[in-house]
């Protein structure tokens, strides 16, 4: 996995890591200025409502992160570096992803671990603080294995990348009900739901109408981490032919 510790190394600069993780940080410092005067019975409802409509920035940070994978080394001239080792267009595309996945996770686990803390200074439940750690692994997965491919394929990748998030997820997906089966942040919460029984009224209509439960959002996690190694591997290959 040489190549996927480079990438990873490469997009983890300091200056970009510290910016990232106070973006995804933004959740837990709302939670801890909404919970203030909030009855102790309250407390997870009010979790779970704050991650559900405040959590989108750690998928802006997501996204900033892992289109940069491969796109940095387009930027500085060494992606054909890259493809002269003798690595498969497969091999290329799985270590890609699993280093943009891995940074993902980093920020993800950063932002989980600001709102954890502000529900425990708020005399919050301990297990509902690590109930809530699926909620960003998931999201972590799941937008690396979109935004990975996105960074290589498009110029304007973060362009696109907002469109998805800031139109597809949080206008459209909720105005077209087919459409809310392919935000990854309602497949993220299906799965937190189905760890976390006190949900809020807001997290579930933001959710809504994708079912609560870990079994199907993984398994719908897995189909879209398998179609972005598919069109990874295929824009891979595709380079070669040109």
């Amino acid at each position: 996995m040489t190549l996927a510790i480079h990438l990873h190394r490469r997009i983890m600069r300091r200056s970009r890591v510290i910016g990232l993780l106070a973006l995804s940080a933004v959740p837990g410092l709302v939670f801890w200025l909404s919970a203030f005067d909030a009855e102790q019975r309250d407390l997870t409802a009010i979790y779970t409502d704050v991650l559900a409509g405040v959590g989108y920035t750690f998928a802006i940070a997501a996204l900033i992160l892992t289109t940069a994978t491969l796109r940095d080394e387009r930027d500085s001239g060494t992606l054909p570096y890259i493809y002269m080792r003798p690595l498969s267009r497969s091999s290329m595309a799985i270590q890609s992803i699993v280093a943009g996945t891995a940074a993902a996770l980093v920020i993800g686990i950063g932002g989980w671990l600001a709102s954890a803390v502000a529900l425990l200074a708020v005399g919050g439940d301990l297990d509902a603080a690590l109930r809530s750690l699926s909620l960003f692994a998931a999201a972590g997965v799941g937008y690396a294995a979109i935004f990975v491919p996105l960074g290589y394929l498009v110029p304007r990748a973060l362009l696109v990348g907002l469109g998805y998030i800031l139109v597809l997820e949080t206008i459209l997906a909720f105005a077209v009900e087919g459409l809310a089966q392919l935000s990854i942040w309602r497949i993220s919460l299906s799965i937190y739901a189905g760890l976390e029984d006190g949900f809020g009224e807001f997290a579930q209509e933001a959710m809504s109408p994708v079912t609560p439960g870990v079994g199907g959002g993984v398994a719908k996690l897995a189909g879209v981490l398998l179609l972005g190694l598919v069109v990874l591997t295929w824009a891979l290959r595709r380079r070669d032919a040109l």
